[in-house]
């Protein structure tokens, strides 16, 4: 969010002569200057629809499955800016998902996220940088996916026209799994215990007042999972492995170490200055233990306000 400062009127001395007056003069001042620029509560919440034609992260057609879900979000926060320069995000957020055809994947997500921002200077084109923080308690129908989630990120960037700005960031995540449901003697039953480290790329462009165009591109490194079959050679690179009913009862879910790509395109429509309707598409590439590659693509529509 970029933050301008906030212009006050300049406070005047009643008597314009001598040293007494001045001092009463820059005392205001500096009192005014003090106080925090800007502060307000905001309230936003989201509802649409997503669809992931590979919720499986399979890489043979016969374990592939596809399902689309109703969302619904909602959040309520504070913004502080201290100065015209830095500015201070902490928020409550909630989540849910409702799958169509596999209810082992519905979700009721809490949690919270703490940001700050700074910008190296004055005006709305300067570079900036930001810090955030959030955490979360993901609770599935499919107890081996419920657990607590933390991510952090760190990001830059820069607004290079009037109507394009763009940032990178480096970013780490880790899920810390609430169930351990081995079936293996020896070997972890908790395959969603995850963790991994990533960079990304974001920018987005107004190609009017009220639509805009974004892009956002990620590399990430670290602990992936995918459900199959029975399948010996991802067994044998696996370090955790758990049996996965939400896709039937043959079904098991195998943790892996690999490198994701992906890349994200969004269409922003501004309906009102507090309403918007959002699409999104993204095409993710995993490469993990020998030739083991899978792709997956998602779609998502939300009708997004803020009070």
């Amino acid at each position: 969010m970029n933050v301008q400062p906030i212009l006050r009127p300049a406070c005047r001395p009643r008597d314009a002569a001598g040293a007494r007056a001045a001092a009463w003069v820059l005392l205001p001042m500096l009192l005014c200057a003090a106080r925090p620029a800007y502060a307000e509560w905001f309230y936003d919440a989201h509802a649409g629809g997503l669809y992931d034609d590979n919720l499986t992260r399979a890489q043979q057609a016969a374990d592939v499955r596809g399902d689309g879900a109703a969302t619904l979000a909602a959040s309520a926060g504070w913004f502080h800016a201290p100065s015209g320069t830095d500015g201070i995000t902490l928020s409550l957020d909630v989540n849910s998902e409702a799958y169509a055809r596999f209810h082992g994947l519905n979700l009721i997500s809490v949690g919270g996220s703490a940001g700050y921002r700074h910008k190296f200077g004055l005006g709305r084109d300067v570079p900036w940088a930001s810090i955030t923080v959030s955490a979360a308690h993901d609770d599935f129908r499919g107890d081996i996916r419920t657990g607590d989630r933390l991510e952090a990120s760190l990001e830059v960037g820069k607004r290079l026209s009037e109507n394009f700005d763009a940032s990178v960031g480096i970013a780490t995540d880790r899920r810390f799994a609430s169930n351990d449901q081995p079936v293996v003697p020896g070997i972890s039953g908790k395959p969603f215990d995850l963790r991994g480290h990533s960079v990304f790329a974001r920018a987005a462009y107004g190609l009017t007042e009220r639509l805009q165009v974004g892009a956002r591109v990620s590399v990430r490194r670290g602990d992936v999972v995918s459900t199959t079959r029975q399948n010996l050679d991802i067994f044998l690179a696996s370090d955790a492995i758990a049996a996965d009913p939400t896709f039937g009862s043959d079904f098991y879910a195998y943790r892996l170490r690999g490198t994701t790509t992906e890349a994200h395109a969004t269409l922003s429509w501004a309906l009102s200055d507090r309403s918007s309707l959002n699409l999104s598409y993204g095409v993710a590439r995993t490469a993990a233990y020998d030739d083991l590659n899978y792709l997956s693509r998602l779609g998502t529509i939300l009708l997004a306000f803020r009070y």
